[in-house]
Parts: structure tokens; C-alpha cells; sequence
């Protein structure tokens, strides 16, 4: 029962169209068919798509709680110069919960870039030796020669010397070898080369590179989680009386 000014849900019930006070049962329903008719000004958020989620849970945070001004247009006037003083600073910090990160990275960087540069080769060659060749040879002649002036036998007579007149046996053997020293004389040449190169690159570096533990890093993490619509309704605290 209101004791000073009027409980916020008396509020919400005359806006959703009850005259009588309304048991648990009806508080859902209650908070969100008045939730529109208290909150009918405009002030920033990040999503208009999340405006009845927070002015669902303001409303029903402070159901029972007094309001901290002598009406209820002077509390709503309160309410709405309190929302747009606040939530262009909780929107970035919504918008920053938004962001999706590996908590284990500690490095993430990209480099790019070109190198240029100019090679140069210089060098002096000679072609010359001398070459032996070594010949060997070994003639050797071994020849019947046969003559008959009354060839009276068959020619098979011939190999068996049968009826010759005369015969000549003629044998050469030896061996011979030359030597020849050939000797060659290159020129000598002298080469230069040079060469221009460009490269491009691109460099991707990304990950864990420190030693810290993975444990403090998922501490230090939990450690920036943030509870922002609880923040907010803190911040109504004054609009409201602060016995119940």
C-alpha cells in the first residue's frame, strides 16, 4: 500500500484498464499492456528492437515501488529526461557487446607491402687442356698364291697343291703405334648479368604469441562482462522513493 506518493503498479494497472489492484497472476500481462502508454516519448537505443525488452524490466524491477514525484506526470517527465540523458552512453556500450573476438588472442595483425631490388652476377671463364691419343697397329698377312701351266686336275686340286707348277707362301707380322699430343687454347670471356625484381606480399599474423595462461586470460574476460540493463535501472533509482 502506497504510503507517501503511488506505487508504480496502480500506474500500470489504471494504464492497461483495470480500476482494482491485480494479484500476481496479472503482472505480466499488466506490465506489457501498459508498458507502451508509460513509455510514449522517444529517446535513443542502440535497436528499437530491444525497447520493450528493457522497458519490461524497468517496469517490473520497480512494480511495487513508489514513484518520487507528487504526480504522475511529474514522475514521467523525470523519466523521460532521465532516458535520453543516459542511453547515448549505454548505446556504445550495448554496440560493444556486439562484438565478436577470440578472448585467447593476443595478436592480430596484417602487414603489406613491396620489395625492389637489382641483382648482379660477374664472371670470367677460360676453355683450353690438352688431349693424347694413343694409335696402335697390328698388320699381319698370311696368302697362298698358286699357278699351274697344265691344270689337269680338278679345282678341288688346288687347296691340296696337286699338279702345281709353282706356289708362293707370303706372310707379313708387326706391330706399329703413333702418338699424337693434341693441345687446345680457349678464350677467355667475361660475363655480366643484372637483374630487376619486385615483390609483393601480404602478411597475416594472428593468434596467441604471449605466455600468459589461458586461465587469466578467460578472467580477465569474465572480468568485463557487464550487466547493462541492470546499470541502466540503476540509474532510475532517484525517480523513485527510496523507503518501501
Amino acid at each position: 500500500m502506497s504510503k507517501y506518493t503511488t506505487e508504480l503498479r496502480f500506474i500500470c494497472e489504471e494504464a492497461a484498464g483495470y480500476d482494482e489492484s491485480q494479484g500476481y497472476d496479472k503482472v505480466e500481462e499488466i506490465i506489457s499492456a501498459a508498458r507502451s502508454k508509460i513509455f510514449d516519448f522517444s529517446y535513443p537505443l542502440f535497436d528499437q528492437n530491444y525497447k520493450s525488452v528493457i522497458e519490461t524490466k524497468i517496469l517490473r524491477h520497480f512494480y511495487t515501488r513508489e514513484i518520487g514525484a507528487e504526480t504522475v506526470g511529474l514522475w514521467k517527465h523525470f523519466l523521460c529526461r532521465k532516458m535520453n540523458e543516459i542511453m547515448p552512453y549505454y548505446n556504445k556500450l550495448y554496440q560493444s557487446e556486439l562484438l565478436e573476438f577470440n578472448p585467447f588472442d593476443d595478436v592480430d595483425y596484417t602487414r603489406e607491402g613491396n620489395r625492389e631490388g637489382e641483382d648482379t652476377n660477374t664472371g670470367k671463364s677460360t676453355d683450353s687442356g690438352t688431349e693424347r691419343l694413343n694409335i696402335k697397329d697390328e698388320p699381319k698377312t698370311d696368302a697362298w698364291e698358286y699357278y699351274s701351266d697344265t691344270p689337269q686336275g680338278a679345282v678341288g686340286d688346288l687347296a691340296s697343291m696337286d699338279y702345281m707348277t709353282n706356289a708362293t707362301h707370303n706372310t707379313v707380322s708387326g706391330v706399329g703405334s703413333n702418338r699424337d699430343d693434341v693441345t687446345t687454347f680457349g678464350k677467355i670471356v667475361n660475363t655480366t648479368g643484372k637483374a630487376n625484381s619486385t615483390e609483393e606480399y601480404l602478411e597475416r599474423v594472428h593468434g596467441k604469441q604471449g605466455t600468459t595462461p589461458y586461465s587469466e586470460l578467460l578472467q580477465k574476460y569474465r572480468e568485463t562482462f557487464l550487466n547493462i540493463d541492470m546499470m541502466i535501472i540503476n540509474e532510475l533509482e532517484p525517480l523513485f522513493m527510496g523507503l518501501w
